[in-house]
């Protein structure tokens, strides 16, 4: 009924997951949607990460078509790493969210022992320096 399905040969992901997933171009508008569309998830889903997953696959299928689970992804793992950060360096939510968004959106993801994440030093250096910029 199922092709292979005796095979036990484990498939290994080619190249580091954190560097694949940085490498997917996310926007700051979109890194704000998905925090929208996690926002609205029941109390029961809110911190499930199938239900997270699901629900920023949707958006995702809404808003790109044919790249909706790299995107939904993607965008996973940069929300999940700024909630990390977010807790851990910021919990009074002192940064300016503008800012937070764009380096959420721009900054490398790497894998520390905690799980996928943001350096932390070097996030909020791009925080700040965003912060800056005459925009």
């Amino acid at each position: 009924m199922f092709p292979n399905a005796g095979l036990t040969q484990r498939i290994e992901p080619v190249g580091d997951p954190a560097v694949r997933l940085s490498a997917v171009a996310v926007s700051a508008e979109q890194i704000e949607a998905a925090l929208r569309v996690l926002s609205t998830l029941p109390s029961a889903a809110a911190h499930n990460p199938f239900a997270q997953a699901a629900a920023l696959q949707d958006y995702a299928r809404a808003c790109s078509p044919g790249c909706d689970v790299l995107l939904a992804t993607a965008l996973h793992a940069r929300v999940t790493a700024l909630a990390k950060w977010t807790a851990a360096f910021d919990p009074a939510r002192q940064s300016d969210a503008e800012a937070v968004l764009e380096a959420t959106a721009r900054f490398p993801l790497s894998d520390p022992a905690g799980g996928i994440g943001f350096e932390a030093s070097g996030f909020q250096e791009l925080i700040l320096f965003i912060e800056e910029l005459p925009w």
